[in-house]
C-alpha cells in the first residue's frame, strides 16, 4: 500500500490548479548552511580546527502555523419528527447537477417492539435545491407496511437477507452506467454463509464479527445502483468485518482502487482502518490507520471517521472522525488530513465540531455525515446529526436532528502569521498565469508574494518589491505585483511562490 507519491520530487503538478493548506505537502521544508568567516560554507569534514560559524538559512518557514478552524452548526434543517421518523442518523450528501442529494438512515419504529433496533435499518432519499428546504419524493420502489408510497431506496424489505446499518452511498467513475453508484454497509449473514465465505478468504476474518451464540456473523456488503434510487443488493459479503457506524467507500481515481474506511479494535479501543480492493467484490482486512494516541486523553477513543474530499479538489483527502469523550458520554468532531488517503494527519486547532449546551438540540454531540459539498452564499458544509441525549442514554422517538456544519468557501484550515511569517511553495505545475489568494488579514496585517524561476531566481517584475501587499478579507484576491496580474511566465514552466505574512491568514492560492 505505497503512497502514489512516494519518491517524487519538485516541482509537483497541481491536479486541481489549488493549493490548501490542510497539511505541509506543498510548502518547502528550507535550506541551511554553516557560513565561515570568509562567508563561504564551512565543509562537513574538516581536517583543520573549526572556525567561527553562523548558521544561515533560506526559504525556513518560520512565524507560520496551521489551525483548523471551527465549524458553523447551524439551526436543525431536518428533524426525526419533521420527517416522520422513529431514529433519525448520518447521512450521504452528494451535489449533482447543482442538486443535493440526501441519503439518510432511520431505524424503524416497529423493529423497537421487536428487540433489533439497528439491525434492518432503512435508508431512505431526499433532495433540495438550495440545501435548506427538502424534498422527500414519494419514489414507490420498497414496499413496508402494505404501501410503496415512501421514499425508501435500500435497507429494510430491500435487504431481507443482510439487513442494513451504518451505510453511505457513493458514486463510481470506473463503473459502467448501471452500477455508478454503490452503497456500502454493515450486515449480518448465517453460519452457513459465514462458512462458504471462510472458505474462500481465510485470512479475512475479523474475531469481533463472529457471534455464534447469535447464529449470526456480522460483515460489511454492498449493492449498485444506475440512479442512487433503483438498487441491486451484492449477494456475498464483501467483508468479514465487525464495524457499526457510517462506512465509508470510495473508489480513488489516482490509485484505480476501491477503498473503504470501517471502523476496527486496537489495544482495547476503537480505531478506524482502512483497506482498498482492485474490485467492488472482496476487501482484505483493513489495517489500523488511526488509533487514540498518547495525545489523547486515555479514556477517549475514536468512534467514526467522516472520511470526504474538498467539493472542487478531489486530491485533498479529509476526515471528520468522531471522538468519544466517555467520561462525558458525548461526541465531538475533529479534522484530519491526507494527500493521498493513505498518510494522515491531525490538524491542529482542537474540535472543529462541539456539543452544544445543555438543553440544546446537539447537547449529547454532532456526528459528521459523508460528503463535504459547496453550499449558496459562497459556503461550503459538511451535514451532521445531533442528539439532545448522551450517545448510551436510553433513548425514545423521535431522536436525531441534521444541521449544517458550514465554513467560508475553501476556509478549513488557515496558514496562520499570527505577526511576522515566511515561507516558500515547491516549485509548482499548473494551468494558469495568474495567483488568486483566499486570505483574511488583520487592520495592521498583509501578505506578499514573490514569483520565481525552476532555479528560485525573481522572475523579472514580479519580486517582493514589486508585490502590491494584500491586507484585506477576500475569497479571491488577485495578486499584483505594480499593478501587473500576469505572472509573466512560459506557460508549462515551474514556478515558485514565496511568501511575506503579518497578522495574516491565508487558506488557498489557486491559478487561474
Amino acid at each position: 500500500m505505497r503512497s502514489p507519491y512516494h519518491g517524487l520530487r519538485p516541482p509537483y503538478t497541481l491536479l486541481s490548479n489549488v493549493v490548501y493548506f490542510h497539511d505541509w505537502r506543498y510548502v518547502d521544508v528550507g535550506a541551511f548552511r554553516w557560513i565561515g568567516p570568509d562567508g563561504e560554507k564551512v565543509p562537513l569534514f574538516v581536517n583543520e580546527p573549526v572556525p567561527p560559524m553562523h548558521l544561515e538559512y533560506s526559504d525556513m518557514p518560520l512565524g507560520i502555523a496551521l489551525e483548523a478552524q471551527p465549524a458553523h452548526i447551524t439551526d436543525p434543517i431536518i428533524t426525526a419528527q419533521a420527517f416522520g421518523e422513529a431514529f433519525l442518523s448520518g447521512g450521504t450528501m452528494i451535489r449533482e447537477h447543482g442538486r443535493y442529494r440526501l441519503w439518510y438512515e432511520c431505524v424503524p419504529l416497529e423493529d423497537l417492539a421487536l428487540g433489533k433496533a439497528g439491525a434492518t435499518n432503512l435508508l431512505r432519499y431526499a433532495e433540495s435545491d438550495d440545501a435548506m428546504t427538502w424534498e422527500r419524493p414519494n419514489l414507490g420502489l420498497v414496499e413496508r407496511l402494505g404501501t410503496r408510497e415512501n421514499n425508501i431506496v435500500y435497507g429494510g424489505p430491500a435487504t431481507p437477507e443482510s439487513g442494513y446499518h451504518g451505510g453511505s452511498v457513493f458514486i463510481d467513475p470506473s463503473a459502467p452506467p448501471d452500477e455508478r453508484f454503490k452503497v456500502f454497509h454493515l450486515g449480518t449473514m448465517s453460519m452457513a454463509a459465514f462458512e462458504d465465505y471462510r472458505k474462500k478468504w481465510p485470512e479475512d476474518v475479523d474475531p469481533f464479527a463472529v457471534r455464534p451464540s447469535r447464529n449470526r456473523v456480522n460483515g460489511l456488503f454492498g449493492g449498485t445502483s444506475p440512479d442512487g434510487l433503483r438498487w441491486s443488493p451484492l449477494p456475498d459479503p464483501l467483508l468479514v468485518q465487525n464495524s457499526d457506524t457510517l462506512n465509508c467507500c470510495t473508489y480513488d481515481v489516482i490509485r484505480g482502487k476501491y477503498v473503504a474506511y470501517v471502523r476496527t479494535w486496537f489495544f482495547g479501543r476503537r480505531t478506524i482502518g482502512r483497506t482498498e480492493s482492485d474490485t467492488f467484490s472482496h476487501f482484505p482486512l483493513p489495517l489500523e490507520l488511526v488509533w487514540p494516541d498518547a495525545g489523547m486523553d486515555p479514556c477517549d477513543t475514536w468512534y467514526a471517521n467522516g472520511k470526504t474530499t474538498m467539493p472542487d479538489a478531489p486530491e485533498y483527502h479529509l476526515m471528520f472522525p468522531l471522538r468519544w469523550i466517555l467520561p462525558e458520554d458525548r461526541f465531538e468532531f475533529h479534522l484530519m488530513s491526507s494527500p493521498d488517503g493513505i498518510v494522515w494527519g491531525h490538524v491542529p486547532g482542537g474540535a472543529v465540531g462541539r456539543p452544544g449546551a445543555p438543553g440544546t438540540w446537539n447537547y449529547g454531540g454532532v456526528t459528521a455525515g459523508i460528503g463535504l459539498v459547496e453550499l449558496p452564499a459562497d459556503r461550503m458544509g459538511l451535514l451532521v446529526t445531533g442528539y439532545h441525549l448522551p450517545h448510551k442514554y436510553p433513548r425514545r422517538p423521535p431522536y436525531g436532528k441534521m444541521a449544517w456544519a458550514c465554513w467560508p468557501k475553501g476556509r478549513l484550515v488557515a496558514l496562520n502569521a499570527h505577526r511576522d511569517g515566511s515561507f516558500a511553495l515547491y516549485p509548482l505545475l499548473f494551468k494558469g498565469n495568474r495567483v488568486v489568494l483566499n486570505l483574511s488579514a488583520e487592520a495592521s496585517g498583509y501578505i506578499q508574494v514573490e514569483a520565481r524561476d525552476a532555479s528560485r531566481h525573481p522572475l523579472p517584475g514580479r519580486s517582493f518589491a514589486d508585490c502590491d501587499p494584500a491586507a484585506e478579507d477576500s475569497l479571491s484576491h488577485l495578486v499584483t505585483w505594480k499593478g501587473q496580474p500576469d505572472l509573466a511566465v512560459t506557460p508549462g514552466s515551474p514556478v515558485q511562490l514565496a511568501f511575506r505574512m503579518r497578522c495574516a491568514r491565508l487558506f488557498s492560492v489557486r491559478f487561474v
